[in-house]
């Protein structure tokens, strides 16, 4: 085989492997990677592989396609993924390192002697293998401090990737209990709309009769006539929140859904507990305290890490070669010259420009910065608990009154119906008792959808949601 095909084929040989070797995961990195709390138990491939949608759209089915076509999602995944190959780099750094080289190369020399007028001519072919092995046997703790960044990253981008869930849950979730509430708001429209259509035919009829004055006519023709615009604003509504959540579960916004819930169904809140419990399980729980603390202590393994770097090191190293020449016997002929060597170094940093000095110092003062951003995370997720916990016991008494107002307003409104159906009442009256009817539906529709979103709101501030909340 001549030395071109030789080293064509090594060439070769060498580009499928390391084909190969990118294609391996021999640390096993991507089971590395968290799905999250949310999607624990979901089933999530089959929602997100699946096209089909059922004739009933849940909440839960509504929830898993958004979390499969939501781009933030995906973006915190593959963030997390490549934090995984960061460690399965950090992990490479105590394996050796071998090289192999293969260089063929062809020439010509001239040579020509001005004291005896002569030359010499010929040509030149050499074929160089080399093997180079090296292997890091100790470094004073700089790998170790190098794999446990690449893995308290990993933590926080797993956290981190968990926060991004928990918010596109809310988010989807949100968007879900706002169409129910708008089709809750249709429906109290086509209530009001209905009485105001019998207020309208009882006024025509009293008139026509001579029982009643032309502007009880007009009156009732107005509510009517405003009735029916809030019906076309509520049905305007619906068709845009299902459009919204067509367009989040990656389908065309005109896709018809039918949805399966109503805000009338209140999911269990026995997860609310003292609120200093709250923060204590906010404080294990949360992503966002998760990712803080890791990324702190990712901050002061990169200190260790620079402070080792600044120490000596001691290698394996070895080498192997094989040089074969051909070339005229001018040049003293063909030569084959095999060369091995073994042997340890040791690397000793003597001076570096006081480089390492200002390292180490930045390295401590971005723990200072992982330090403050950790308090900032406490303080904020505290925050945002404490104004979820007390909404949703403000939301859950106000469900109450409303819940009285609705019933009250609607008493009233027949008793005022059947006042103005024996001539006693005024249009006016009734009027007056039809929209305070309209106005309790409105609120009691209302306080439903921002009660779901205060519990939904709650247990995200724990760090808990999934889909055991809905």
């Amino acid at each position: 085989m001549s030395a071109a095909v030789f080293n064509r084929c090594l060439l070769a040989f060498l580009c499928s492997w390391a084909s190969c070797a990118a294609a391996l995961d021999v640390f096993s990195t991507v089971d590395t990677v968290a799905p999250g709390a949310v999607l624990e138990g979901a089933g999530l491939g089959a929602a997100c592989v699946d096209a089909a949608l059922p004739e009933v759209l849940t909440l839960e089915v509504m929830v898993e396609r958004v979390l499969c076509h939501d781009p933030q999602v995906r973006q915190a995944w593959a963030q997390a993924k490549a934090q995984a190959a960061q460690v399965g780099v950090a992990r490479s750094a105590y394996l050796p390192k071998l090289d192999a080289t293969a260089t063929y190369s062809r020439g010509r020399n001239d040579t020509r002697y001005e004291e005896t007028d002569s030359s010499v001519h010929g040509r030149q072919r050499q074929l160089d293998h080399r093997l180079q092995l090296s292997w890091v046997l100790f470094d004073s703790g700089r790998r170790e401090a190098d794999l446990r960044n690449a893995r308290q990253l990993l933590v926080a981008a797993n956290a981190n990737q968990d926060e991004r869930l928990q918010d596109a849950f809310v988010r989807a979730a949100s968007l879900y209990y706002d169409a129910l509430a708008a089709q809750d708001r249709q429906r109290a429209a086509e209530r009001v709309a209905a009485l105001a259509a019998e207020n309208l035919k009882d006024a025509s009829a009293k008139f026509d009769a001579g029982a009643a004055a032309l502007s009880d006519r007009l009156q009732a023709q107005t509510a009517y006539s405003q009735a029916r615009l809030n019906l076309v604003r509520g049905q305007g509504l619906v068709r845009d929140a299902k459009g919204q959540m067509a367009m989040r579960m990656g389908m065309a916004p005109q896709t018809r859904l039918m949805l399966a819930q109503t805000l009338t169904r209140r999911p269990d809140t026995a997860f609310v507990k003292d609120l200093a419990a709250l923060l204590e399980q906010a404080g294990n729980d949360h992503p966002a305290l998760i990712a803080a603390k890791a990324k702190l202590e990712a901050a002061k393994a990169v200190v260790v890490e620079r402070e080792a770097a600044g120490r000596p090191s001691l290698s394996l190293i070895a080498s192997l070669s094989d040089v074969k020449t051909h070339q005229a016997m001018d040049y003293s002929g063909d030569s084959h010259i095999r060369d091995n060597s073994v042997g340890l170094q040791v690397t000793i940093p003597l001076f570096e420009g006081f480089g390492r000095t200002y390292q180490v110092r930045g390295a401590r003062a971005r723990v200072q910065v992982q330090e403050a951003e950790l308090a900032d995370a406490r303080q904020r997720v505290a925050l945002e608990l404490w104004a979820s916990y007390q909404s949703l016991g403000i939301e859950t008494q106000a469900l109450d009154r409303t819940a009285e107002w609705v019933e009250q307003a609607m008493l009233a409104l027949q008793v005022v119906q059947g006042r103005y159906r024996s001539g006693v009442g005024s249009m006016i009256e009734l009027l007056n008792a039809s929209s305070a009817y309209a106005m309790a539906e409105q609120e009691h529709t209302a306080t439903l959808n921002r009660w779901q979103l205060a519990r939904l709101r709650l247990v995200a501030s724990l760090g808990r949601l999934g889909f055991w909340a809905l």
